[in-house]
């Protein structure tokens, strides 16, 4: 009874699909891609890279700086705004803007900019392979689900006839045209078919809840992917080469773009440092002002008459002197920003001498990071092409393995018939009968396996040649 509630429980899960969400292959990879973390990860190195480039640009402009201060002194010290001594608290303050730009060093802000523009353009080459790579993935898995579906949809049928056949079977013991025991093959074969069911199910929720994670879909989301028309006598891997196909991918592999392009980033990074060898000329300027507590404006003057004692031929006289005397107030903030206004250019050639050997350290470490993006894209290479000869051989043997499986399929097939016509006439036991079904069962399993087997292969070869992932 508990089994054929499981079963029950199975079929009508298979009927709720039909009104579940119909995803295609299509819209898996866009909704995987969408929310892939490592997606997302690449996409920040882009918006690092663009970081770079928009910094790399703003070096050829001038850069603007400005300070202020603000100080308090005692005892002995130097008035600001005279440069006299005094013996008193003073409060002071200081402003001042300045900028300057670089005229020249030897095309290093211009080979920065270019270099900043190739490792943007590496990021998003490298963005696009991790995207390829996803798709391939989930197609992958959208395969073993359609796999999976038809070994439920098999395993279904193989119930349905186990089940047939046993009815038969008792109808005919019932009748007294058999013993009693010839129904013993066709409960087994029942029960095992239950048991496949169950597990070619179990199978099938995997490949599900896979094809979920990789779209970071909740786990009791129910969807159903979409069947497509696919006909496997279109393709033939023997036309293929591997020269041909690694020539395509070659051109098309963003891994490779990305290396290529890495390289010339490589180069650039030489004339970076070789730069530093060189004379730098730059152009500055600056504003300036100040302010001081003990500094005193002239107020006015006044007339004052001084005694003084004369001789005038011989003769000792008063005389009044009359003498200007000035008078002073507190010098105004705004006043003294005026008065202290200083401006100031100027040109500074930077010679380099001797530097403790970093700049030709550095010169050195750029020639050695060349040699090693060489070998990594050859490298590179090395593992497409071995990829690439490898996904041929796989297709061409996959296609021979689905001929032959094809083959078995038809044979198995054919016996089981004769056998079946035999048992009905008396001419073959039901042992037969059971073992002739079950190799027709598992050559049709066999020759499933092998079609999405093929097809995944061939889907390989052409992720490789550049072609869209699609059914």
């Amino acid at each position: 009874m508990a089994k054929i509630f499981s079963i029950f429980t199975l079929f009508l899960f298979g009927a709720s699909l039909s009104a579940q969400d119909i995803w295609s292959l299509e819209r898996c990879i866009e909704r995987a891609q969408n929310n892939s973390i490592t997606v997302k990860n690449s996409q920040l190195a882009i918006s690092q890279g663009e970081v770079s480039l928009k910094e790399a640009k703003s070096n050829r402009y001038p850069n603007l700086n400005g300070s202020a201060g603000f100080f308090e002194q005692f005892g002995r010290t130097i008035d600001p705004t005279t440069n006299s001594f005094a013996n008193k608290k003073i409060g002071s303050s200081q402003f001042s803007v300045s900028s300057g730009v670089l005229l020249f060093n030897a095309g290093r802000i211009n080979h920065t900019i270019q270099q900043a523009q190739l490792n943007l353009q590496a990021a998003r080459q490298d963005a696009q392979n991790i995207s390829n790579d996803l798709s391939l993935n989930v197609a992958l898995v959208y395969l073993q689900i359609l796999f999976a579906e038809d070994q439920v949809e098999n395993a279904k049928g193989k119930l349905k006839n186990a089940q047939a056949q046993l009815d038969r079977t008792n109808n005919l013991i019932q009748a007294g045209s058999l013993a009693a025991n010839e129904a013993l093959n066709f409960e087994a074969q029942v029960a095992t078919s239950e048991q496949n069911l169950i597990s070619a199910q179990n199978t099938l929720n995997n490949a599900y809840l896979q094809l979920k994670q990789i779209m970071r879909l909740d786990t009791e989301d129910q969807i159903r992917i979409e069947r497509p028309q696919i006909n496997i006598g279109d393709i033939n891997p023997d036309l293929l080469s591997t020269e041909m196909v690694y020539q395509q991918a070659l051109g098309n592999q963003p891994n490779i773009k990305a290396g290529e392009t890495r390289l010339k980033s490589s180069e650039l990074n030489q004339k970076i440092a070789r730069a530093l060898l060189y004379p730098s000329l730059s152009l500055s300027g600056s504003l300036s002002t100040n302010y001081s507590t003990l500094s005193r404006k002239l107020e006015g003057t006044s007339i004052s008459s001084f005694p003084q004692q004369v001789k005038i031929n011989g003769a000792s006289a008063l005389l009044e002197v009359p003498q200007a005397i000035p008078s002073f107030g507190d010098n105004p903030f705004g006043n003294q920003l005026s008065e202290n206004f200083g401006q100031s250019i100027g040109v500074r050639l930077n010679i380099p001498i001797y530097q403790n050997g970093r700049a030709t350290a550095s010169v050195q470490r750029a020639k050695i990071g060349i040699l090693q993006t060489q070998l990594q894209n050859e490298q590179t290479k090395q593992n497409l092409k071995s990829n690439i000869q490898k996904a041929i051989a796989d297709a061409k043997a996959a296609k021979q393995q689905y001929i032959a499986a094809q083959k078995t399929a038809e044979a198995t097939k054919a016996v089981y018939e004769n056998t079946k016509q035999k048992y009905e006439i008396g001419g073959a036991s039901a042992f037969e009968l059971t073992t002739a079904k079950n190799n027709a069962d598992v050559a049709q399993t066999q020759l499933t396996s092998a079609r999405y087997d093929f097809l995944f292969k061939m889907k390989v070869v052409d992720y490789y040649q550049g072609k869209r992932i699609k059914f």
